[in-house]
């Protein structure tokens, strides 16, 4: 037996936990000669490689949390036996392990809560009556039996009951739709993708969802919305669940790998359209010209063109004026163009915007 085959035994038998102690210590002679780091990382990554976890196993991080102890009792063993300093190589890898294997469990926890969630969603759309699946490569709309309006782009399944319960609207869908719901205050209805819930009354939406990465979105286009983490799926009451409200032009993003919901703006906002409007009437309300104007005035007429809340980092910042045609641009285009004249800058801060700047003199 040459000196790789001796130390691949030894290290079966080291793991195995049937080491002898003559063959411990012949063991440990070769771990700190750190000629064998290389083999003991090919070793690690195998082990880890072909470490069986199924859902059956109880609890998704048990074995790996075997392993941890494994290799931590093992540094400690090293500590306690090697009369001569051990290899910080050595340690170090020890150490890097245990950091895989911590990140392997975090890893199978999710990957098995997230599967229970795409196995309730699905036990939850086999009650619906029908599917809705647009095969095709445009948009396809949809009127339900409420008037509501659902436009399903390429790709995207919605599905819904024959008929709405008299307390409840409720449908599923999967991929990217745009709802207009019909208001009715007596029956909110309720939007469910994989990982969150949309609740309205009566208003308009986007849902989109990122088949590769599982980030969720809810944009509001008119109207207010409140979105959940779906808690059916997550089998939790729902005082345990946070919630954001919406108002047009902010938008949710729930970032799946973290269990995190967050509300921001949308890319690129639009006037605020009001009930008796259009949307052409509602531009033409705001000429968006402006000739020695305050910043102050520019901005609380902002505010109210796009619904979305502007502060001024220093107050001083308002008293600037300003001259120049906004118009024909988006929000954050028109701010950019009011930030190079008066040498300031703008921050987004979830919802809101804020301005920063010394002022003018």
């Amino acid at each position: 037996m040459n000196s790789n085959e001796q130390f691949d035994y030894l290290l079966d038998r080291y793991l195995s936990e049937k080491i002898t102690p003559e063959e411990k210590e012949q063991f440990f002679n070769l771990l700190i000669t750190s000629d064998y780091d290389d083999k003991l990382d090919a070793h690690i990554l195998t082990s880890l490689q072909n470490t069986p976890i199924t859902e059956n196993a109880g609890m998704p991080g048990r074995a790996s949390e075997e392993i941890i102890q494994t290799i931590l009792q093992s540094s400690g063993n090293f500590i306690e036996t090697i009369p001569e300093k051990p290899s910080r190589r050595l340690f170090f890898r020890l150490s890097t392990a245990a950091a895989v294997v911590l990140a392997l469990t975090a890893g199978l926890f999710l990957l098995l809560n997230n599967k229970e969630e795409q196995n309730y969603f699905a036990a939850q759309v086999e009650q619906m009556q029908f599917r809705q699946l647009n095969e095709s490569d445009t948009l396809q709309l949809l009127v339900m039996n409420d008037g509501s309006r659902v436009t399903l782009h390429p790709g995207a399944s919605l599905y819904y009951p024959s008929q709405f319960s008299d307390t409840l609207r409720e449908v599923y869908m999967e991929g990217d739709a745009f709802f207009e719901v019909s208001p009715d205050v007596t029956k909110p209805f309720l939007v469910h993708s994989r990982h969150i819930t949309t609740r309205v009354l009566g208003t308009s939406f986007l849902i989109r969802m990122d088949p590769q990465t599982g980030v969720e979105e809810v944009a509001v286009k008119t109207g207010r919305v409140q979105v959940s983490e779906n808690i059916r799926a997550l089998n939790k009451p729902s005082e345990d669940v946070p919630a954001v409200i919406l108002t047009p032009n902010q938008k949710a993003i729930y970032e799946t790998g973290k269990r995190v919901l967050f509300a921001t703006l949308v890319a690129s906002p639009q006037v605020v359209v009001k009930e008796s409007e259009t949307p052409v009437e509602a531009v033409k309300q705001i000429s968006f010209k402006y000739e020695h104007q305050k910043l102050s005035d520019i901005f609380r007429e902002l505010e109210t063109a796009y619904g979305i809340e502007i502060n001024l980092e220093n107050v001083a910042l308002g008293d600037c004026l300003f001259t120049g045609d906004l118009s024909d641009n988006d929000l954050f285009t028109q701010l950019k163009i009011i930030c190079l004249t008066t040498q300031s800058s703008y921050e987004l801060k979830g919802t809101e915007i804020l301005m920063k700047g010394n002022g003018c003199h």
